[in-house]
């Protein structure tokens, strides 16, 4: 096997919180999606706590999670398929973060995920991902395209085999459950590619969230762990951040919103 290339590091900032204590068997789940989506509030129920606990929670305008936080979790001796072993569960800021640029957060997701796939001679690679959209949105904007289609550019094919896409805040319908199934068949024809390329799609009822978290967790640790498209321009490719597949996406993205302003 080849040595890992380090041309990233030199994207890595002194701020950038580098999950620097990955272990070579980490059971990896990287969770994405725009802000206010329910992140951190996936993560806190997934650990059975309050959802203020342990990571801190949206309930305004301005972006929450500011780096990269992690929550490691052991799976009890009972579990089917891997009993006693680490989950570290993700926390990313969204691509429409109101404290930094998408490149920005890019380049922070980037280097975390190289960073760790380089540690132990690309041993440790994602379990899966999780994209979240919040359903109580009733149309999606330029810029929930341009940080789905950036999520797609990250993971890569191989990756997208362990996406699963699930949608958050049923509670903000149920006084109009009428749209529901609208949105969500909105919801799942704007996926169908993702959809047809092996990511599956959930919904996070409001009924009992706990219990559909638990599912997608579930799912995704019923796949093979896999090295994100990311990770190995980055880590396999010697690559800069600026010269991966999603900086090149936003890249022509932004470029077209100038000609072709909202």
């Amino acid at each position: 096997m080849p040595s890992p290339k380090d041309d990233y590091t030199l994207d890595i900032m002194p701020e950038d919180r580098i999950f620097t204590y990955a272990r070579p068997d980490d059971l990896i789940i990287v969770i994405m999606g725009m802000t206010g989506a329910g992140k951190s509030t996936f993560i806190n129920r997934f650990c059975n706590i309050e959802p203020e606990g342990l990571m801190s929670v949206n309930h305004g305008l301005r972006s929450c999670t500011r780096g990269i936080d992690v929550a490691t979790f052991t799976l009890p001796s009972t579990h089917r398929v891997y009993p006693n072993r680490r989950l570290v569960l993700v926390d990313t800021p969204g691509f429409d973060d109101t404290d930094a640029g998408e490149y920005e957060i890019l380049r922070r997701i980037a280097v975390w995920l190289a960073s760790v796939y380089a540690k132990h001679n690309m041993q440790t690679k994602v379990a899966g991902l999780v994209y979240l959209h919040n359903i109580a949105h009733n149309r999606m904007g330029r810029t929930s395209l341009l940080g789905h289609d950036l999520f797609r550019s990250i993971c890569g094919p191989a990756a997208l085999g362990t996406v699963v896409i699930a949608s958050t805040h049923w509670e903000a319908l149920l006084h109009n459950p009428a749209a529901g199934p609208v949105r969500e068949n909105d919801l799942k024809e704007f996926l169908t590619k993702s959809l047809s390329q092996g990511a599956v799609y959930q919904r996070i009822d409001a009924t009992d969230p706990r219990r559909d978290i638990g599912d997608v967790i579930d799912y995704i640790l019923g796949k093979n762990v896999v090295a994100t498209q990311v990770q190995e321009e980055l880590v396999e490719l010697g690559k800069r951040v600026a010269e991966t597949a999603a900086a090149q996406k936003l890249r022509e993205t932004l470029e077209s919103w100038i000609v072709n302003p909202e």
